[in-house]
């Protein structure tokens, strides 16, 4: 039987911990298929000695003794309790990478971008940022955006204040700026919330209408 082969793997590979995931996890796969075809040669080698295996050659002689059915059975024993070391093994490891999903999914921190030449009734891009606990970004999230402070008149309209997070974490929004004539002053914050889990961030921006 030949061994599968995980496609797109060199010796000069650079992965991010979202993409180590699924091959850890066909790591332990392929270890359990390996455990399931010797569990499968040692009940195939029982079926021989008992003369049950479909296509086997029969043994000579035609009557096997009870000692011999032991010695098999005692190699049989010791064969499987390695395969249960083993399993046990691949449980440790596959309880890891379990804890590993939670991490990299639980929000680490949401930043917005620096919002520059805010002026009366401009419309600006507002971005920012979503990452997990290990640093990478955290895709498909919702990030709600809120005036969370303001002077008086001063406000944002967002073109939507639930944008999700791209790709790359990312979420882009637009936003326009409309106040009373002199100094306003607001407060944007981002928050986002994943597997009960709260991050949020604020930014002020202050602009002039004439």
């Amino acid at each position: 039987m030949s061994f599968p082969n995980i496609p797109n793997i060199t010796p000069l590979i650079s992965v991010t911990t979202e993409q180590t995931i699924p091959l850890l996890l066909s790591s332990i796969a392929l270890e359990e298929l390996a455990l399931a075809h010797i569990v499968n040669a040692e009940a195939e080698k029982l079926q021989l000695v008992l003369g049950t295996l479909p296509g086997g050659t029969p043994l000579s002689p035609a009557v096997v003794s009870i000692s011999d059915l032991l010695a098999v059975d005692a190699s049989v024993q010791t064969t499987l309790r390695d395969v249960i070391k083993k399993e046990m093994l691949l449980e440790f490891k596959f309880e890891n990478v379990l804890d590993l999903i939670a991490s990299s999914s639980t929000p680490g921190g949401v930043s917005i971008n620096p919002v520059t030449g805010a002026t009366c009734g401009a419309t600006l891009p507002i971005s920012g940022t979503l990452v997990g606990t290990l640093g990478a970004p955290l895709v498909g999230v919702q990030v709600t955006l809120a005036v969370t402070g303001a002077t008086m008149g001063a406000n944002v309209v967002f073109s939507t204040t639930t944008p999700i997070t791209d790709v790359n974490g990312n979420f882009n929004v637009l936003g326009t700026f409309t106040g009373v004539p002199g100094p306003n002053s607001v407060t944007i914050t981002a928050s986002a919330t994943v597997l009960g889990v709260t991050v949020s961030t604020s930014q002020t921006i202050t602009f002039i209408c004439p």
